[in-house]
């Protein structure tokens, strides 16, 4: 006899409301580098200030970019603890906001 189901299912899909806004984020994270790159290669450059922020057409998709990707790995977390969601999707979502905060504390 046994008490419950033995098949391990494994979604693709989000399941929760967590594991959706991690992947919302992680979305959101690709479209900024997305609009980086064809920022760049449209030949803005970093202006006079010699900064990222002397040019806005480059800091507002890097900063969606790294918003996007820590706002995935701290939702990605959530839901995988909270609302037990160990889809692919959220897990690949944890792993790029994963990668973001290890590349702004590494590179840093």
């Amino acid at each position: 006899m046994t008490t419950g189901d033995r098949h391990f299912h494994m979604h693709f899909g989000p399941t929760g409301r967590f594991g959706r806004w991690a992947v919302g984020s992680a979305v959101a994270f690709a479209a900024g580098q997305v609009a980086e790159v064809l920022a760049v290669a449209s030949g803005q450059d970093r202006g006079v200030a010699d900064t990222i922020f002397g040019n806005w057409w480059l800091a507002g998709p890097a900063l969606v970019s790294v918003v996007g990707g820590l706002s995935a790995l701290v939702s990605g977390i959530v839901a995988m603890i909270r609302e037990h969601d160990r889809s692919i999707a959220v897990a690949f979502s944890t792993l790029v906001g994963l990668l973001v905060a290890l590349f702004m504390i590494f590179a840093g």
